[in-house]
């Protein structure tokens, strides 16, 4: 068993995010955001690392309200007990409050503690967005938005995990504006020319704007 593992990022889809500051400027809303791992993904990471047998969570009230949550990991033939806790939640008052109070205690084991270096992020105010939030006005009226989360940094994702970068978008119409700059940078004849420009019609991604490039560079050097 290795525990340091449990402390590895875990991918987005087993990040929740929930707003933490919120308003309205200038009639468009904002908001920060801060990151929480999901209780499920504390089980399963629990279950991988340690295996179904030899970890197990119980729950106390705590003194002044809310609930504790203790976290035991079979280690060395002795069970290792790490307890921490959370006020009940405004929405869902108990089953928020067992759920926060396991992701507290997984902290207390490293699980999602790296959350804790991540800065509040903007939410993404979209009219589709997968998340909503009520937001009020300087008024005091409140109003539902939907959001995105921010995208997490590379350290905040599994080593596997690799930010897509955005691919360029092919715009035809610069491609062969280059093609043309290219044949007159190499003094083609006419006739080339023109029979290649008959062929644009086939330059509909950068692989064939590529590839017609080489052709032309090849044509000059025979």
């Amino acid at each position: 068993m290795d525990l340091k593992q449990l402390a590895e990022p875990f991918p987005a889809e087993d990040i929740e995010w929930r707003v933490s500051r919120s308003g309205i400027r200038e009639g468009k809303p904002w908001a920060k955001v801060l990151a929480y791992v999901t209780a499920r993904a504390i089980f399963n990471r629990l279950d991988i690392v340690c295996s179904i047998e030899n970890w197990q969570n119980e729950y106390k009230p705590a003194p002044l309200g809310g609930v504790l949550c203790g976290i035991s990991i079979y280690i060395d033939k002795r069970w290792i007990l790490k307890w921490d806790g959370s006020d009940n939640t405004n929405i869902e008052a108990v089953k928020g409050g067992l759920s926060s109070a396991m992701k507290r205690a997984g902290s207390v084991w490293g699980i999602g503690r790296y959350l804790y270096n991540l800065d509040e992020g903007w939410a993404e105010f979209i009219h589709n967005g997968k998340h909503q939030a009520k937001i009020k006005d300087g008024n005091g009226k409140e109003s539902w938005y939907k959001w995105d989360s921010p995208q997490l940094p590379e350290w905040a994702l599994p080593k596997r995990t690799k930010i897509p970068s955005p691919k360029p978008e092919f715009n035809r119409n610069d491609a062969i504006k280059k093609i043309d700059a290219l044949m007159i940078e190499l003094k083609c004849n006419e006739n080339y020319i023109t029979q290649l420009q008959s062929q644009y019609s086939m330059v509909n991604s950068q692989k064939d704007f590529i590839e017609i490039q080489d052709v032309i560079r090849r044509e000059n050097d025979a």
